[in-house]
């Protein structure tokens, strides 16, 4: 996607590469993971090491709790999320609360962090169910990791471009125009540019770094990716809905090419299957008070 950037563009991503502290991979990521790759881990380990983090844990509680989620009985403990859930899950939401949390900078003006996490956590726990219920289960958990992820590029462009981030802000106030143009006109890049290099850095599978990159246009990825649509479909919906929408979005139109790719007949069965999910984002969305 880099390819079709201008000179301004060009500039702000070379800047971008050479930011001496960018967000690393979090060690609890790293250490669950290899605990889950080598057997090594069990429930009260896992626990141990998760429970560490009291912000990271109240988010899988979070997460674990939504009616989107779909679990039997309430969780009041990482023990028991992890008993429930099993460690490939709990892998899942701990790669993706981590990498959104270690991208999170100072406090920056005219980004709401909580609006932001809000509209993250829902399009990630929306993009599982989705992929469940469209016959997409073995997507189920990058949907989730993908959606939670999906809007990074603007965290980071808040946090290493704040002059750049305000000028966007302004533009779209005072010309009415898109965040999207207006990311181009200011940075020669969007968000989707940015977070498509970051996941990139972090050596994080080709899948998800598609999804940052076209989250927006799917139609515009050569190679068909059912994740990629998953997630603007839960996107979408969030604006459809005006339920965790996030301000963002404004201006940006749903990519048609998402019907066909999840294998809807038209666009009313897309509008049927999308309606059944009003009352579940209202619920879902009001369960998220982090």
């Amino acid at each position: 996607m880099f390819t079709e950037l201008n000179d301004l563009g060009r500039k702000t991503l070379e800047e971008f590469k050479n930011i001496k502290n960018l967000p690393t991979i979090p060690k609890v990521v790293i250490e669950v993971n290899e605990m889950i790759r080598t057997h090594t881990g069990h429930v009260g380990r896992l626990a141990e090491v998760v429970g560490k983090d009291q912000g990271l844990t109240t988010k899988i509680l979070a997460v674990a709790n939504s009616p989107l989620y779909g679990l039997p009985k309430k969780v009041s403990s990482i023990e028991f999320a992890i008993m429930l859930l099993g460690m490939g899950e709990i892998s899942n939401i701990v790669t993706a609360i981590s990498l959104a949390q270690v991208v999170k900078g100072e406090e920056v003006e005219n980004f709401d962090y909580m609006e932001f996490w809000k509209h993250s956590m829902l399009v990630g726990i929306a993009s599982k169910d989705i992929a469940k219920r469209l016959g997409f289960a073995e997507y189920a958990g990058d949907a989730f990791v993908a959606g939670m992820l999906h809007d990074i590029g603007i965290q980071l462009t808040a946090r290493y471009f704040p002059q750049q981030f305000q000028k966007i802000v302004n533009m779209t106030k005072e010309n009415g125009i898109s965040y999207f143009d207006a990311e181009k006109i200011v940075l020669g890049v969007t968000h989707e540019d940015i977070g498509h290099f970051m996941v990139t850095k972090w050596n994080l599978p080709k899948n998800l770094s598609e999804v940052l990159g076209y989250h927006h246009s799917p139609s515009q990825l050569e190679e068909e990716n059912v994740t990629l649509n998953i997630i603007h479909l839960a996107d979408s919906m969030t604006k459809m809905f005006d339920i965790g929408n996030y301000v963002w979005d404004l201006g940006v139109e749903f990519d048609e090419s998402t019907i066909a790719s999840l294998n809807f007949s038209d666009k009313t069965e897309l509008e049927e299957f999308v309606e059944e999910y009003f009352l579940i984002f209202q619920d879902a969305a009001d369960t998220i008070k982090l």
